[in-house]
């Protein structure tokens, strides 16, 4: 392959696969995370090359040649394969993220996963979220098994409740985060990831008005609702806290950013603000006070004073 190929990818996509296989799909991550394989590449046969992010929703083409910025007779027929295939895909993603969740186990205190918890400072979480179970999984590295580990799944559901994906949480059998190069990893989503969360807790009406906090991290959420009384629900990472889409009928929004030292979680909790403010919406953007502390750390300091 030229490498105009894979600039022109890097350019629609953002991201570019290291390698194009020749036949069949080629998968390659679109976020810094390396367990990402959202972007996709397909050789077809007629030269045409088709790629993709089916987490952004974009497509692209490309063909060598002086035709290649006109869509070719057969374009059409390409496109419509190419998207039966991401549908195909992304089916296949959905009974498995929606299966594993359903084995899951419910969160338990006398578990590694229960420990952990306790060590992060949630030793007084009573209520349990239905979001958040745990099961035995393999830890998968470049394709290769080195290890089975507790778990603690975090149910990422789309604004209308449906399950996109799996945010998973390694953990040693004594309770904390497991001797692997990423302990925290996104499943293969199977749905748009824009608007969607881990929704821990149901909003509640607080001071006359239906009331929701939200973070980026589960332990924050779960730190912020135990410190403040706010159900908060957890949108895994910046980007997503910035696209953030809030439930029907909410009126007061409280967002507890990350002191991040790069300003990057400060400026997603901004953006959002200013849509839910804009929207209409009681909006309340909280950080604390210490540069690369989360509301966590805050929390688990104030338990210990």
């Amino acid at each position: 392959m030229t490498t105009n190929i894979y600039n022109e990818i890097n350019r629609v996509v953002g991201f570019a696969p290291q390698q194009i296989k020749p036949s069949g799909l080629t998968r390659f991550a679109t976020t810094s995370r390396p367990s990402n394989r959202d972007g996709w590449v397909r050789v077809m046969q007629d030269g045409i090359i088709r790629f993709g992010c089916w987490r952004q929703g974009v497509t692209g083409w490309w063909k060598d040649g002086a035709g290649h910025h006109q869509a070719p007779q057969r374009d059409e027929q390409a496109a419509r394969k190419a998207l039966a295939e991401e549908e195909r895909q992304r089916q296949r993603q959905a009974t498995i993220n929606g299966q594993l969740f359903a084995l899951a186990h419910s969160l338990e205190r006398q578990s590694p996963v229960g420990r952990y918890l306790v060590r992060r400072g949630l030793g007084k979480l009573s209520k349990r979220p239905q979001a958040l179970r745990m099961a035995p999984l393999p830890y998968f590295e470049d394709g290769c098994e080195i290890g089975r580990f507790p778990v603690m799944l975090g149910a990422v559901t789309a604004p209308d409740g449906v399950l996109v994906g799996l945010h998973r949480t390694y953990i040693s059998d004594e309770g904390h985060k497991a001797p692997v190069p990423q302990p925290k990893k996104l499943s293969r989503t199977s749905g748009v990831l824009a608007g969607a969360s881990i929704k821990l807790y149901e909003p509640t009406i607080i001071n006359g008005k239906l009331t929701l906090g939200v973070s980026e991290g589960i332990e924050t959420a779960l730190a912020c609702y135990l410190a403040s009384g706010i159900p908060t629900w957890s949108c895994v990472s910046a980007g997503l806290l910035r696209a953030f889409q809030w439930p029907a009928g909410l009126q007061s929004l409280v967002i507890y950013a990350d002191n991040d030292a790069s300003g990057v979680g400060q400026a997603a909790a901004r953006d959002l603000a200013g849509r839910a403010a804009a929207a209409g919406l009681e909006c309340r953007v909280l950080i604390p006070e210490a540069v690369g502390n989360d509301w966590l750390d805050v929390y688990v300091a104030g338990d210990a004073a």
